[in-house]
């Protein structure tokens, strides 16, 4: 019993030894918000943040069946923030229909269908996606980009050289893949009609598998592009049943018809596997361009849109703006996208409209500034800059004195400057043989019928004689409530 008992006492004080070596080797515990080297809990993270949640690419059917490209979004930018080294990246794509998952990594890991690359320099990583088009299959993906890093400290040194020794931080980010295919009444297309042969592919659900070319089309974005005249216009061109950037023979022909300003470019977007054509437009009326693409096996497609040019009229702006009056100018926008109209202060925007009018009403403190009027397309300054002065309303002015009733009676014609109610004028004699000026109601008008807004007013008075037996002569001075006064006129 006794020789049984003494080796297994040694083997517990060994194992306690042991124990108490590993407890000693472990790195201290990071305290909540920071430890001993600067390393805050914030910073154990590697945040991730995609452009875009989700990305779809739309396929519209006809009964004849066949198919157009409406729209595909081909690339997502994930950025990641902190300051951070050896990263390396993978993305997890789930097909939600099927439960398919397949896992990717940069480099030959990728497939015909996905592929990340990283991009350090933007601290971003770049997921591709390119659908089978010819498919026409509604599918949805879920993608999880996940990332790993090594942080760095503001020296430059790996945060891993402290006691948390071999520490990398990870992250993830995640957004959708989704193919929705719609079906279109029943029109008939007479040009354009796009057959897609969906009987020559063989591939799953992640493109993997051989590839035949298939029926080869190119269809535009816009059939017609309406701007200013002169004004640049980009078209983009989808290709179906060849990769542009790799399947072409070469660069696609272009023929335009009408009044060319300039040279027509294109080229082919690797990212969006597109054709883009671009030009400016005529400087009235439309031009047609039409756009050939050849396959390297000879098959051609052709296409076509129109531009037309839309005039910017001019602007009737007001000659000055008064304190106090509301104006509404007509902008004149042109019929197109992302247009809009500025007033402004030199630098600083008092209103705008994307449409219609600018209503504007000046204080009395904006008097003597210079207001300027802008017009915009796509966030660019185009045509004109119209200018007004903030004027203080002038004074009243007497403009004619007329004799009525007998001679015994002379009317007064005033003319006075702003609110036709609450800048109403008096008159009043200054000295000579007549009466107290009596205010003619009813007889307020405007003075001249074409102002707008109008600022003008016409006043009349009567003036009797005071002593029939002496000249009827006087100098009378009109004011307004603002205590403006007019010159004096003397009648003689």
């Amino acid at each position: 019993m006794i020789q049984t008992r003494k080796p297994r006492r040694r083997i517990e004080i060994y194992f306690i030894l042991y124990l108490v070596a590993l407890v000693l080797l472990l790195p201290d515990a990071v305290p909540v918000g920071g430890d001993s080297n600067g390393i805050s809990l914030t910073e154990l993270r590697l945040d991730m943040q995609p452009e875009r949640v989700r990305l779809q690419t739309k396929l519209v059917t006809d009964s004849l069946g066949g198919s157009r490209l409406v729209k595909m979004d081909s690339m997502n930018i994930i950025r990641y923030y902190g300051n951070v080294n050896d990263l390396k990246f993978s993305a997890r794509i789930e097909e939600v229909e099927t439960g398919q998952i397949l896992t990717i990594e940069p480099g030959e890991s990728s497939t015909q269908m996905f592929q990340i690359v990283p991009e350090p320099d933007r601290q971003a990583v770049v997921f591709k996606w390119h659908p089978n088009v010819q498919d026409l299959v509604p599918r949805t993906f879920r993608v999880t980009i996940t990332g790993s890093a090594v942080p760095v400290d503001a020296n430059g040194d790996k945060k891993g050289a402290n006691p948390m020794s071999g520490l990398r931080i990870s992250g993830s980010a995640q957004f959708v893949l989704a193919t929705v295919v719609e079906r279109e009444g029943r029109q008939t297309y007479v040009n354009n009609i796009t057959i897609i042969d969906t009987g020559r592919r063989s591939t799953d659900a992640f493109g993997n598998g051989q590839q035949n070319f298939g029926q080869f089309w190119i269809d535009v974005a816009r059939d017609r592009i309406v701007t200013l005249a002169t004004k640049e216009w980009v078209n983009r061109i989808s290709v179906g049943g060849a990769d542009p950037a790799r399947d072409l023979a070469g660069m696609p022909v272009v023929k335009v018809t009408g009044d060319v300003v300039g040279e027509i470019e294109r080229y082919v977007d690797e990212k969006q596997r597109a054709i883009i054509v671009k030009g400016k437009a005529p400087r009235s009326g439309q031009l047609t361009v039409e756009v050939t693409a050849k396959r390297r096996d000879g098959q051609t497609s052709t296409t076509s849109f129109v531009v037309a040019s839309e005039p910017l009229n001019t602007i009737q702006m007001p000659d000055a703006m008064f304190p106090g009056i509301e104006y509404a100018i007509d902008v004149k926008l042109p019929s197109l996208e992302n247009v809009y109209a500025v007033l402004k202060d030199g630098d600083r925007e008092i209103t705008s409209a994307r449409s219609g009018v600018v209503k504007y009403k000046p204080l009395l403190r904006d008097t003597g500034r210079t207001l300027t009027l802008e017009r915009y397309v796509d966030d660019q300054r185009v045509g004109m800059v119209f200018t007004v002065v903030v004027k203080s309303f002038p004074s009243p002015e007497i403009r004619d004195v007329r004799v009525v009733g007998g001679g015994d009676k002379k009317k007064v014609l005033v003319k006075f400057f702003g609110d036709k109610n609450l800048d109403r004028p008096s008159l009043f004699v200054l000295d000579g043989n007549a009466k107290t000026p009596k205010k003619l109601f009813g007889n307020r008008r405007e003075a001249d019928p074409n102002e707008r807004p109008t600022v003008s007013w016409l006043e009349e008075f009567e003036v009797d004689r005071k002593d029939a037996s002496r000249p009827f002569t006087f100098r009378i001075q009109a004011k307004d409530t603002r205590g403006f006064s007019s010159k004096v006129w003397t009648e003689e």
